[in-house]
């Protein structure tokens, strides 16, 4: 499902997605389609082969109404008889954390060569395609991206990654004793070392 448009870059890896709001479709995303953890694609252009794979990471509200707090002369439900082309600039952005790519069916765990561009459309990834971008070519586990999170001087990675192994891990039932090492290791140092 589409869930929004990118709309800026903090990275060659980290986006910013503008979530869908009334005027821009019928058919809005719920929260839970663009929850933390939840997995998107990003195609950086259309007659690309290559899509860029990423993972909702953070949530931002949008208010640019906060601390204006002069009187109105219409209500919020006045404003929609009386002016029904005044734009609502209220809004979700979340926040991209590109993993990898997919091209030609085989997932590559790297920080890709090409960047998606401003209006990009960014849509999740059903089940089957987050099991596949897991896999290598001859069906094995891969969590390559892995490393280079943790490497990453942030505080909800650890979280991020709990999030993706235990939504994995049903998925491969053959490599629940790695996955559990995994997650033991990020609750550990969820613990042990200090955040920031």
């Amino acid at each position: 499902m589409l869930i929004g448009t990118i709309v800026k870059s903090n990275s060659h890896i980290s986006y910013l997605c503008r979530v869908y709001g009334k005027l821009e479709k019928d058919d809005l995303p719920r929260p839970d389609q663009y929850a933390f953890g939840t997995f998107v694609t990003l195609r950086p252009d259309e007659d690309s082969p290559v899509r860029l794979v990423g993972v909702v990471r953070d949530t931002l509200l949008l208010n640019p109404d906060y601390g204006s707090l002069g009187p109105r002369l219409s209500s919020t439900r006045d404003l929609e008889v009386l002016s029904p082309d005044y734009l609502n600039e209220t809004g979700v952005v979340v926040d991209i954390l590109v993993l990898g790519s997919v091209e030609g069916g085989a997932a590559r765990h790297a920080v890709p060569a090409l960047a998606a561009g401003i209006g990009t459309p960014v849509e999740t990834v059903d089940d089957e395609g987050i099991t596949a971008f897991h896999q290598d070519a001859r069906g094995r586990f891969l969590i390559g991206y892995y490393p280079q999170l943790l490497a990453r001087p942030d505080p909800v990675v650890a979280s991020l990654l709990l999030s993706i192994l235990e939504r994995l891990e049903p998925a491969f039932p053959g490599q629940r004793r790695v996955i559990n090492v995994l997650k033991n290791n990020l609750a550990w140092k969820a613990r042990v070392l200090p955040a920031g």
